[in-house]
């Protein structure tokens, strides 16, 4: 009110009538509410926003292909009670569900089921009778474990996980641990065991060059991991137009992650047949060693493909790719410088004791006696190597039998020209 013109007399022809002061005054205060309500309304929206979105990714997250089902049967024991055995379990499922990948089914769960569907079943302590239970509970894998006290005082549990469908063994391992050690013991296992577990996922969004899955990093999922895009194709009958239950899964390409985000990420492909589809599946390891291995073959599955496509006219059997055997490599170098070593000591033998005979023929009491003895010497070194030589060459046929190397009935010390050859090699692509 401290304005120009306040202090003039309400008379002047310049002064306002009282309506249009009125009037400016309530404009006044209409706007003084639009700015109080657009203050407290537009956070509101904003959450609710933010809500949506949270739900959002919460039923991006609903799917149950990243959380596999898992049994984990009570172990057996040895030198301790049942129940000690059954305390273990219970704190190896707790550390399994902690990992985010399974829907953990423990001991007493699948007893109570067992006890009303099927108590013949009981007790349970075997992969056997869990593969059967997890079969009529729905579940796709069964870890079962042994544990026992040691000599020395040490714990020892050996643990096995079995895929329901096809009784493959996905993981295995032992460790051993104390009191003090069993917490970071456990938790290491249960990390081993998910990382060696595939990890399945869906595509949530797809186009020609990118595509975005269901998995992130509360999944595992990192920046640089690849996986592999698969949709699953139904099978059909023999002869007729029916369609089984069953399908069979169809590899289209390989995704390689670019962003990773705490419930989904998005990638590039890498390799693909045909342009991926939304609400088609993914598949990797989280353990580096298994994931390069699925990829590659992979790879070579969908390369295949693509070059004899044209060849195929009913259905494709995929055979399942050999990987590269270092262990058959290094037994290989082994059995040819041992050969070598042999070769080269058996010449020495001969050589050496065709001089020592010469020598011991034409020696007479004048001559000196160092070459009938520097040559009896060698013979001797000589023979003693390459019996030593002659003796690992048969333990490495021995091995190479007993590793599937060799055919059982090879004899190292038959002719060449009626032994079975040695070695051979395949061209595989």
């Amino acid at each position: 009110l401290h304005g120009q013109g306040v202090n003039q007399p309400l008379g002047g022809g310049n002064n306002p009538s009282p309506d249009r002061l009125r009037s400016a005054a309530m404009n006044q205060v209409l706007k003084k509410i639009v700015i109080i309500f657009s203050f407290f309304c537009l956070p509101w929206g904003a959450m609710g926003q933010e809500q949506s979105a949270q739900e959002a990714i919460a039923n991006l997250t609903s799917t149950e292909t990243a959380h596999a089902p898992l049994l984990v049967l009570q172990f057996g024991a040895t030198g301790m009670t049942d129940s000690a055995a059954r305390a273990y379990s219970i704190l190896i499922a707790q550390n399994l569900a902690n990992t985010n990948r399974f829907s953990v089914t423990n001991a007493e769960k699948a007893e109570e089921f067992a006890q009303a569907e099927a108590a013949s079943l009981l007790p349970c302590f075997e992969i056997g009778c869990g593969i059967q239970i997890a079969k009529m509970m729905g579940l796709q894998r069964v870890l079962s474990g042994h544990i026992s006290l040691t000599n020395s005082g040490l714990i020892s549990l050996q643990v096995k996980l079995v895929n329901v469908n096809d009784n493959e063994m996905e993981f295995e391992d032992a460790i051993r641990f104390t009191d003090d050690t069993m917490d970071s013991q456990f938790y290491d296992l249960s990390q081993r065991i998910a990382s060696n577990t595939p990890l399945k996922g869906k595509v949530i969004e797809a186009t020609n060059r990118t595509a975005i899955i269901d998995l992130g990093a509360y999944d595992g999922v990192r920046v640089g991991d690849r996986l592999v895009i698969y949709k699953n194709i139904a099978i059909r009958a023999e002869g007729t137009a029916a369609i089984q239950a069953s399908t069979r899964r169809s590899n289209i390409g390989v995704l390689t992650i670019t962003k990773v985000g705490d419930h989904s990420s998005e990638g590039v492909y890498f390799q693909t047949i045909e342009t991926p589809q939304n609400q088609q599946y993914v598949i990797t390891y989280l353990e580096k060693a298994k994931q390069i291995n699925l990829i590659n073959s992979v790879r070579k599955e969908l390369d295949t493909h693509l070059r004899n496509v044209f060849e195929i006219e009913k259905k494709v059997v995929i055979q399942p790719i050999s990987i590269e055997d270092l262990d058959k490599k290094k037994w290989i170098f082994l059995v040819r410088a041992t050969e070598n070593e042999r070769d080269w000591w058996e010449t020495w033998l001969l050589g050496s004791g065709a001089a020592s005979a010469y020598f011991l023929l034409n020696y007479s009491p004048g001559n000196p006696p160092y070459l009938p003895l520097a040559s009896m010497a060698t013979f001797a070194y000589s023979a003693v190597r390459f019996f030593q030589t002659k003796s690992a060459l048969r333990s490495l046929v021995e091995e190479g039998k007993f590793k599937g190397y060799l055919d059982v009935n090879f004899r190292a010390d038959l002719p060449q020209s009626q032994a079975v050859p040695l070695l051979h090699w395949e061209t595989k692509f």
